[in-house]
Protein backbone atom coordinates (compact mmCIF):
# COMPACT_ATOMS: atom_id res chain seq x y z
CA UNK A 1 0.00 0.00 0.00
CA UNK A 2 2.78 2.49 0.78
CA UNK A 3 3.76 2.18 -3.22
CA UNK A 4 -0.02 2.96 -3.97
CA UNK A 5 0.59 6.02 -1.47
CA UNK A 6 3.28 7.41 -3.14
CA UNK A 7 1.66 7.43 -6.12
CA UNK A 8 -1.44 9.76 -4.80
CA UNK A 9 1.10 12.11 -3.79
CA UNK A 10 1.85 12.47 -7.12
CA UNK A 11 -1.83 13.28 -7.35
CA UNK A 12 -2.41 14.83 -4.55
CA UNK A 13 -2.70 18.56 -6.05
CA UNK A 14 -5.71 17.65 -8.33
CA UNK A 15 -4.21 17.95 -12.07
CA UNK A 16 -3.75 15.80 -14.34
CA UNK A 17 0.06 14.00 -15.03
CA UNK A 18 0.57 11.36 -17.54
CA UNK A 19 1.52 7.71 -16.37
CA UNK A 20 5.07 9.00 -18.32
CA UNK A 21 5.48 12.03 -15.55
CA UNK A 22 4.40 9.81 -12.92
CA UNK A 23 6.55 7.05 -13.84
CA UNK A 24 9.81 9.10 -14.29
CA UNK A 25 9.37 10.46 -10.99
CA UNK A 26 8.52 7.09 -9.32
CA UNK A 27 10.93 5.32 -11.16
CA UNK A 28 8.91 2.39 -11.82
CA UNK A 29 7.34 1.18 -15.10
CA UNK A 30 3.99 2.50 -16.35
CA UNK A 31 2.97 -0.56 -15.98
CA UNK A 32 3.28 -0.34 -12.31
CA UNK A 33 1.56 2.37 -12.52
CA UNK A 34 -1.16 1.17 -13.51
CA UNK A 35 -0.82 -1.37 -11.17
CA UNK A 36 -0.90 1.15 -8.87
CA UNK A 37 -3.89 3.20 -10.00
CA UNK A 38 -6.10 0.01 -10.10
CA UNK A 39 -5.04 -1.03 -5.88
CA UNK A 40 -6.27 3.10 -5.29
CA UNK A 41 -9.61 2.47 -6.84
CA UNK A 42 -9.89 -1.30 -5.57
CA UNK A 43 -9.41 0.50 -2.01
CA UNK A 44 -12.36 3.24 -3.03
CA UNK A 45 -9.94 6.40 -3.61
CA UNK A 46 -11.54 8.03 -7.02
CA UNK A 47 -8.71 8.18 -8.70
CA UNK A 48 -9.57 8.88 -12.70
CA UNK A 49 -8.04 7.86 -15.80
CA UNK A 50 -8.40 10.71 -18.56
CA UNK A 51 -8.14 9.33 -22.19
CA UNK A 52 -4.57 10.44 -23.60
CA UNK A 53 -3.45 12.64 -20.74
CA UNK A 54 -2.94 10.60 -17.55
CA UNK A 55 -4.48 10.41 -14.15
CA UNK A 56 -6.19 12.85 -11.69
CA UNK A 57 -8.07 12.93 -8.34
CA UNK A 58 -11.25 15.22 -9.15
CA UNK A 59 -10.93 18.29 -5.97
CA UNK A 60 -7.07 16.89 -4.96
CA UNK A 61 -6.47 14.55 -1.88
CA UNK A 62 -5.31 16.04 1.49
CA UNK A 63 -2.87 13.91 3.42
CA UNK A 64 -2.97 14.07 6.87
CA UNK A 65 -0.17 15.68 8.53
CA UNK A 66 1.49 16.23 12.03
CA UNK A 67 2.31 19.75 12.04
CA UNK A 68 -1.24 21.17 10.91
CA UNK A 69 -2.80 18.68 12.98
CA UNK A 70 -1.30 20.44 16.19
CA UNK A 71 -1.50 23.94 14.49
CA UNK A 72 -4.95 23.57 14.62
CA UNK A 73 -5.32 22.20 18.10
CA UNK A 74 -6.80 24.04 20.91
CA UNK A 75 -5.53 24.49 24.53
CA UNK A 76 -6.81 21.48 26.15
CA UNK A 77 -5.19 19.70 23.06
CA UNK A 78 -1.83 21.34 23.38
CA UNK A 79 -2.03 20.76 27.10
CA UNK A 80 -3.18 17.16 27.43
CA UNK A 81 -1.40 15.81 24.38
CA UNK A 82 1.89 13.98 25.13
CA UNK A 83 2.90 12.40 21.17
CA UNK A 84 1.13 12.65 18.25
CA UNK A 85 2.45 10.26 15.42
CA UNK A 86 0.91 9.71 12.08
CA UNK A 87 1.30 6.52 9.83
CA UNK A 88 1.18 6.68 6.21
CA UNK A 89 0.09 3.07 6.82
CA UNK A 90 -0.69 0.80 9.72
CA UNK A 91 -2.70 -2.74 10.50
CA UNK A 92 -4.34 -1.16 13.47
CA UNK A 93 -3.97 2.61 14.86
CA UNK A 94 -5.39 0.75 18.40
CA UNK A 95 -3.33 -2.05 17.81
CA UNK A 96 -0.32 0.34 18.10
CA UNK A 97 -1.00 1.94 20.62
CA UNK A 98 -1.81 -1.79 22.50
CA UNK A 99 1.51 -2.75 21.62
CA UNK A 100 3.51 0.74 22.61
CA UNK A 101 2.04 0.02 26.51
CA UNK A 102 4.02 -2.89 26.67
CA UNK A 103 7.23 -0.31 26.59
CA UNK A 104 5.87 2.73 28.24
CA UNK A 105 3.02 4.79 29.28
CA UNK A 106 0.45 5.75 26.18
CA UNK A 107 -1.43 8.48 28.67
CA UNK A 108 -1.86 11.75 26.40
CA UNK A 109 -0.69 9.71 22.84
CA UNK A 110 -2.64 10.03 19.56
CA UNK A 111 -1.97 7.46 16.49
CA UNK A 112 -3.26 8.28 13.20
CA UNK A 113 -2.94 6.51 9.86
CA UNK A 114 -3.57 7.45 5.98
CA UNK A 115 -4.36 3.60 6.10
CA UNK A 116 -5.43 0.93 8.31
CA UNK A 117 -5.16 -2.85 6.65
CA UNK A 118 -6.75 -4.43 9.57
CA UNK A 119 -9.17 -1.31 11.37
CA UNK A 120 -11.13 -3.20 14.04
CA UNK A 121 -14.82 -2.77 15.02
CA UNK A 122 -17.17 -3.66 17.19
CA UNK A 123 -18.03 -7.28 17.80
CA UNK A 124 -14.81 -8.69 16.05
CA UNK A 125 -16.01 -6.70 12.94
CA UNK A 126 -13.45 -4.57 11.05
CA UNK A 127 -13.50 -0.79 10.19
CA UNK A 128 -12.95 0.03 6.71
CA UNK A 129 -12.30 3.59 5.96
CA UNK A 130 -11.11 3.78 1.89
CA UNK A 131 -7.99 6.23 2.18
CA UNK A 132 -9.00 10.12 1.89
CA UNK A 133 -12.42 9.18 3.51
CA UNK A 134 -11.92 9.89 6.53
CA UNK A 135 -10.01 9.37 9.72
CA UNK A 136 -8.39 6.65 11.53
CA UNK A 137 -7.51 7.86 14.93
CA UNK A 138 -6.58 6.35 18.70
CA UNK A 139 -6.27 8.03 21.88
CA UNK A 140 -4.55 6.41 25.16
CA UNK A 141 -5.49 7.37 28.52
CA UNK A 142 -5.19 6.22 31.90
CA UNK A 143 -7.37 6.62 35.08
CA UNK A 144 -5.36 6.30 38.18
CA UNK A 145 -8.59 6.19 39.82
CA UNK A 146 -11.61 4.73 37.57
CA UNK A 147 -14.84 6.24 37.73
CA UNK A 148 -17.89 4.24 39.26
CA UNK A 149 -19.61 4.93 35.77
CA UNK A 150 -16.29 3.41 33.87
CA UNK A 151 -18.89 1.60 31.81
CA UNK A 152 -20.23 4.75 29.76
CA UNK A 153 -16.90 5.29 28.77
CA UNK A 154 -17.93 4.94 25.19
CA UNK A 155 -20.98 7.38 25.61
CA UNK A 156 -18.50 10.59 26.87
CA UNK A 157 -16.39 9.93 24.07
CA UNK A 158 -19.45 10.34 21.65
CA UNK A 159 -20.33 13.36 23.42
CA UNK A 160 -16.84 14.78 22.58
CA UNK A 161 -17.37 13.53 18.66
CA UNK A 162 -20.21 15.29 18.79
CA UNK A 163 -19.11 18.50 19.90
CA UNK A 164 -16.22 18.27 17.90
CA UNK A 165 -18.33 17.73 14.82
CA UNK A 166 -20.56 20.83 15.63
CA UNK A 167 -17.81 22.93 15.79
CA UNK A 168 -16.84 22.04 11.97
CA UNK A 169 -20.53 23.13 11.19
CA UNK A 170 -22.52 19.86 11.45
CA UNK A 171 -25.74 19.65 12.53
CA UNK A 172 -28.31 17.07 13.56
CA UNK A 173 -26.13 14.68 14.49
CA UNK A 174 -27.04 11.97 17.23
CA UNK A 175 -25.59 9.03 18.98
CA UNK A 176 -26.62 5.18 19.18
CA UNK A 177 -25.80 3.26 22.09
CA UNK A 178 -23.53 3.00 22.97
CA UNK A 179 -20.74 3.75 20.70
CA UNK A 180 -21.94 5.16 17.21
CA UNK A 181 -22.58 8.57 16.03
CA UNK A 182 -25.06 9.00 13.02
CA UNK A 183 -26.52 11.28 11.17
CA UNK A 184 -29.69 11.35 9.40
CA UNK A 185 -30.55 7.47 10.27
CA UNK A 186 -27.10 6.68 8.88
CA UNK A 187 -23.42 5.83 10.46
CA UNK A 188 -20.96 8.51 10.23
CA UNK A 189 -18.62 7.16 12.98
CA UNK A 190 -17.53 4.34 15.20
CA UNK A 191 -16.05 3.84 18.87
CA UNK A 192 -13.98 0.74 19.83
CA UNK A 193 -12.42 0.76 23.19
CA UNK A 194 -10.02 -1.62 24.63
CA UNK A 195 -8.85 -1.78 28.03
CA UNK A 196 -6.15 -3.41 30.30
CA UNK A 197 -6.30 -2.54 33.96
CA UNK A 198 -5.49 -4.09 37.19
CA UNK A 199 -7.60 -5.30 39.62
CA UNK A 200 -9.15 -2.42 41.92
CA UNK A 201 -6.49 -0.08 40.58
CA UNK A 202 -5.27 2.21 37.65
CA UNK A 203 -6.97 1.63 34.08
CA UNK A 204 -5.55 2.31 30.88
CA UNK A 205 -7.94 2.44 27.68
CA UNK A 206 -6.89 2.70 23.66
CA UNK A 207 -9.87 4.34 22.43
CA UNK A 208 -10.74 3.93 18.50
CA UNK A 209 -12.58 6.85 16.47
CA UNK A 210 -13.31 6.11 13.67
CA UNK A 211 -15.08 8.89 11.31
CA UNK A 212 -16.23 9.03 7.71
CA UNK A 213 -15.40 12.71 6.48
CA UNK A 214 -15.97 12.70 2.89
CA UNK A 215 -17.01 9.45 1.05
CA UNK A 216 -16.73 9.42 -2.48
CA UNK A 217 -19.41 6.87 -4.34
CA UNK A 218 -16.42 4.33 -4.96
CA UNK A 219 -16.30 4.65 -1.06
CA UNK A 220 -19.91 3.69 -0.73
CA UNK A 221 -19.31 0.75 -2.21
CA UNK A 222 -16.73 -0.84 -0.75
CA UNK A 223 -18.39 0.05 2.82
CA UNK A 224 -21.52 -2.02 1.69
CA UNK A 225 -23.56 -0.31 4.52
CA UNK A 226 -25.74 2.31 5.44
CA UNK A 227 -23.24 5.22 6.05
CA UNK A 228 -23.10 8.66 5.48
CA UNK A 229 -20.48 11.33 6.36
CA UNK A 230 -19.54 15.11 7.83
CA UNK A 231 -19.65 16.57 4.41
CA UNK A 232 -23.55 15.40 3.84
CA UNK A 233 -24.03 17.11 7.67
CA UNK A 234 -21.62 20.09 7.22
CA UNK A 235 -22.86 20.63 3.65
CA UNK A 236 -19.24 20.88 2.56
CA UNK A 237 -16.02 18.66 2.76
CA UNK A 238 -14.03 19.37 5.76
CA UNK A 239 -10.85 20.11 6.37
CA UNK A 240 -9.40 15.95 7.75
CA UNK A 241 -6.62 17.59 9.45
CA UNK A 242 -8.98 20.15 11.36
CA UNK A 243 -11.56 17.29 12.07
CA UNK A 244 -8.56 15.53 13.53
CA UNK A 245 -7.65 18.54 15.77
CA UNK A 246 -11.18 19.16 16.91
CA UNK A 247 -11.66 15.65 17.52
CA UNK A 248 -8.51 15.38 19.70
CA UNK A 249 -9.33 18.79 21.74
CA UNK A 250 -13.20 17.88 22.44
CA UNK A 251 -11.67 14.28 23.67
CA UNK A 252 -8.84 14.91 25.89
CA UNK A 253 -11.02 17.54 27.60
CA UNK A 254 -13.87 15.29 28.21
CA UNK A 255 -11.58 12.30 29.22
CA UNK A 256 -10.00 14.50 31.73
CA UNK A 257 -13.79 15.59 33.54
CA UNK A 258 -15.00 11.97 32.97
CA UNK A 259 -12.23 11.03 35.40
CA UNK A 260 -13.20 13.50 37.66
CA UNK A 261 -17.04 13.17 37.54
CA UNK A 262 -17.75 10.10 35.58
CA UNK A 263 -20.88 10.05 33.80
CA UNK A 264 -22.81 12.48 35.66
CA UNK A 265 -22.24 15.71 33.79
CA UNK A 266 -22.78 14.34 30.57
CA UNK A 267 -25.83 12.47 31.12
CA UNK A 268 -28.15 15.22 30.08
CA UNK A 269 -25.91 16.10 26.95
CA UNK A 270 -26.18 12.36 25.85
CA UNK A 271 -29.71 11.94 26.06
CA UNK A 272 -30.27 15.08 24.14
CA UNK A 273 -28.87 13.00 21.14
CA UNK A 274 -30.21 10.31 21.59
CA UNK A 275 -31.10 7.90 18.56
CA UNK A 276 -33.10 5.62 20.26
CA UNK A 277 -35.36 7.36 22.52
CA UNK A 278 -38.69 6.57 21.98
CA UNK A 279 -37.94 4.08 18.99
CA UNK A 280 -38.98 0.86 18.50
CA UNK A 281 -35.81 -1.75 18.65
CA UNK A 282 -34.76 -4.88 19.35
CA UNK A 283 -31.58 -5.23 22.27
CA UNK A 284 -29.08 -8.68 20.76
CA UNK A 285 -27.80 -10.27 23.91
CA UNK A 286 -26.26 -13.86 23.99
CA UNK A 287 -28.51 -15.14 25.95
CA UNK A 288 -32.19 -13.51 23.93
CA UNK A 289 -33.47 -10.86 21.74
CA UNK A 290 -35.29 -8.49 23.73
CA UNK A 291 -38.33 -5.59 21.43
CA UNK A 292 -39.06 -3.32 22.91
CA UNK A 293 -39.28 1.12 23.33
CA UNK A 294 -36.07 2.57 23.99
CA UNK A 295 -36.23 4.63 27.28
CA UNK A 296 -32.95 6.81 27.16
CA UNK A 297 -30.02 5.84 29.44
CA UNK A 298 -29.25 5.56 33.29
CA UNK A 299 -27.14 7.40 35.63
CA UNK A 300 -24.92 4.50 34.70
CA UNK A 301 -24.94 4.48 31.01
CA UNK A 302 -26.82 1.48 30.75
CA UNK A 303 -29.53 1.53 27.78
CA UNK A 304 -33.37 1.67 29.09
CA UNK A 305 -36.14 -0.22 27.57
CA UNK A 306 -39.51 -0.44 27.68
CA UNK A 307 -40.61 -4.35 27.19
CA UNK A 308 -44.36 -5.44 28.50
CA UNK A 309 -45.14 -2.54 30.97
CA UNK A 310 -42.03 -2.32 32.34
CA UNK A 311 -38.09 -0.41 32.07
CA UNK A 312 -35.71 -2.73 32.70
CA UNK A 313 -31.45 -1.53 32.33
CA UNK A 314 -29.45 -3.22 30.44
CA UNK A 315 -25.31 -3.15 30.16
CA UNK A 316 -24.70 -4.85 26.90
CA UNK A 317 -25.70 -5.95 23.63
CA UNK A 318 -26.26 -5.21 19.39
CA UNK A 319 -29.10 -2.90 19.04
CA UNK A 320 -31.35 -3.23 15.77
CA UNK A 321 -34.01 -0.28 14.82
CA UNK A 322 -37.56 -1.25 14.07
CA UNK A 323 -40.06 -4.05 15.92
CA UNK A 324 -39.42 -7.51 15.37
CA UNK A 325 -40.96 -8.83 11.91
Amino acid sequence: MMKALALLERLADGETHSGESIATGLGVTRAAVWSQVKRLQAEGVPVHAVPGKGYRVPGGYEFLDKAAIELALGPDGRRLLTELVVDRATDSTNQRLLDRLDESSIHGLVWLAEYQSAGRGRRGGTWLAPPGSGLCLSLGWRFDSPPSTMSALSLVVGVAVVRALERLGARGIALKWPNDVYHADRKLAGILIEMRSEFGGPCTVAIGIGINTALSKDAHARIREQATDVASACGSVPSRNRTAAFVIDETFAILEAFGHGGFAPFHAEWRQRDLLDGRALQLETPERVVAGIGRGVGPDGTLLIESDGRTQAYLSGHIVLGAPA
